[in-house]
């Protein structure tokens, strides 16, 4: 099973602009998740000043989908996976976070079909997660 530390350097980068992509698609990044995204860029080992050039979107920094590379494979579902977390992270899917999931998985060769269970994965994950919370409120 792939994990980060399987990455290339190019391959992290990708991850964590695309998650700040998906993040980013309400229009702006809040000091939570500015500081989420610093957290998780420190722990793939991608240098500070880089990923406040992402954070800040400084000079193209942004993701560009047609730069995407062909990823279908262990790498590729990793990123999906975790940008479809991202997307349930707020307990909602917005429409717009759904279709850039969309756009970047079929830049990384996923089918329709493919990226329809991460993020079908990902509901059912938040499903749990409101049962959850539900279940605790009625004894609060």
């Amino acid at each position: 099973m792939v994990n980060y530390a399987d990455l290339t350097d190019a391959q992290r980068q990708l991850y964590l602009k695309a998650l700040i992509a998906v993040a980013r698609v309400d229009g702006q990044l809040d000091e939570e998740e500015t500081a989420f995204f610093t957290q998780v860029a420190e722990g793939v080992g991608l240098d500070a000043q880089l990923t406040q050039a992402y954070l800040t979107d400084e000079a193209g920094a942004a993701l560009d989908i047609s730069g995407i590379p062909a990823m279908r494979n262990p790498v590729g579902a990793l990123i999906l996976r975790d940008l479809a977390a991202m997307a349930v992270v707020n307990s909602e899917l917005v429409e717009k976070e759904e279709a850039l999931i969309f756009e970047i998985g079929k830049a990384m060769q996923f089918s329709v079909e493919e990226v329809n269970e991460f993020l079908d994965w990902a509901f059912m994950g938040l499903q749990w997660q409101l049962k959850s919370a539900a279940l605790l409120e009625r004894y609060a």
